[in-house]
């Protein structure tokens, strides 16, 4: 189940559940000793070995004969979600949300193959627009898993989407891959942005998971004065003759 990256089996399997805690996996406390060892196919002792470890950092807690539950206030400090939107903006201040719409939908064919999901199927469609000062600098199209976040009705565009659908459904996305393209403004989202068709525009398409690797939500982004600082480190091994690259978001 594990590739050997050096660490002792039961922090391996400590990072696993520790890494479903941080996603909501888990509602209130973890699955029995028993039922974990069955899944990661070990012995019972090193289940405990990897539990002792997290309640060690305080993330759970033990009661005799009720079993093993999640601190939810060690976790609220742990927990970082995934930032809306990676770009910074130039000049630099501080970007409002408004929530154009929030609609049920289903998934037409390119947002389908996004998403890995059949023709039709059911998803939340969010449409936002991004404003510093009283300028529009971005829009964003966000489908939203439907098996997932079917009963989703409201969305407030001062706060975290990802903190909103992890508070209400206890599921948010783990990771994320974002893809750039510059591209010319069309007419639908220059009358939005109050700019001419034409313009420059960064459009940034965003595919988000879980750690099960199910599609979450498929976002396109359009954004104007938009700016990213990514670093590459290169390297060559030994062993090999490719060069393999790195990316990280610039600080």
């Amino acid at each position: 189940m594990f590739e050997s990256d050096g660490l002792p089996l039961y922090l391996r399997i400590k990072d696993v559940i520790l890494q479903r805690i941080l996603s909501f996996t888990y509602d209130d406390k973890l699955p029995g000793e028993l039922l974990l060892a069955g899944e990661f196919k070990v012995a019972r002792g090193t289940i405990k070995q990897a539990i002792d470890s997290l309640a060690s950092i305080g993330m759970v807690y033990r009661e005799q004969g009720k079993g093993t539950f999640i601190n939810r206030d060690a976790l609220q400090k742990y927990y970082t979600d995934l930032p809306d939107v990676l770009t910074t903006f130039a000049p630099p201040g501080e970007i409002a949300v408004e929530v154009l719409s929030l609609i049920s939908t289903m998934a037409d064919r390119q947002v389908a193959e996004q998403m890995g999901l059949d023709l039709g199927c059911q998803l939340m469609r969010l449409e936002r627009l991004l404003v510093q000062g009283d300028r529009p600098v971005g829009h964003v199209l966000t489908w939203l898993n439907g098996r997932i976040y079917n009963d989703l009705s409201h969305v407030d565009g001062s706060r975290s989407l990802y903190k909103q659908l992890r508070e209400t459904f206890g599921y948010s996305p783990a990771n994320a891959t974002e893809r750039y393209t510059p591209v010319c403004c069309d007419s639908r989202t220059a009358g939005l942005l109050n700019i001419k068709p034409g313009v420059p525009l960064f459009r940034i398409e965003r595919v988000a998971r879980d750690l099960d690797d199910v599609v979450l939500e498929y976002s396109v982004t359009h954004t104007l004065d938009a700016s990213l600082s990514l670093q590459i480190a290169t390297s060559q091994s030994s062993m090999s003759p490719q060069w393999t690259c790195t990316i990280e978001k610039g600080r």
